[in-house]
C-alpha cells in the first residue's frame, strides 16, 4: 500500500479525472486493483499468477512495470513519460505520468472489464 493516500495530492491528481478513474488510481495506489494477487486474497480468483505471462503473481507493480506481455504497451509509455517512470511510487503520484498511466492501462484492457475505457478524458 502506497502510504501517501488518501491525501491533499492525491486529491489534486484526480480532480479533472471522472469517477472510474479516480476509482481505478486509488485501487491501484491501495494494492486492491482488480488484478490476481488481490482477487485471489479475497477468494475471487484461484491463483495470484498473473495469466498474461504465468511468472510471476499478479501486483500493481507486476502488471505496470513487470509483466513481459505488456512490453510493447510499457515501451509506448516510457516513450511518452521518459525514463521517471520506473519507480511504481513516481508513476502512480506524478501528475505529468497520470494521463500517460490511463494510456497505458487502456492499450493493455487488462482492467477494461471492470472499467471500461480508462483512455484519460481529452482535455
Amino acid at each position: 500500500m502506497d502510504p501517501s493516500t488518501p491525501s491533499s495530492h492525491f486529491s489534486n491528481l484526480i480532480e479533472d479525472f471522472p469517477r472510474r478513474h479516480c476509482s481505478l488510481l486509488f485501487q491501484l495506489h491501495t494494492g486492491h486493483a482488480p488484478l490476481n494477487k488481490h482477487l485471489h486474497h479475497i477468494s475471487k480468483s484461484p491463483t495470484a499468477q498473473c495469466l498474461q505471462c504465468n511468472k510471476h503473481e499478479e501486483t500493481v507493480k507486476h502488471f505496470l512495470l513487470v509483466c513481459p506481455s505488456y512490453a510493447q504497451q510499457r515501451a509506448a509509455l516510457r516513450q511518452e513519460a521518459g525514463t521517471g517512470m520506473s519507480q511504481l511510487h513516481q508513476l502512480l503520484n506524478n501528475e505529468d505520468f497520470i494521463k500517460p498511466l490511463f494510456r497505458y492501462i487502456a492499450r493493455t484492457r487488462r482492467l477494461e472489464q471492470t472499467f471500461g475505457d480508462v483512455s484519460p478524458p481529452k482535455s
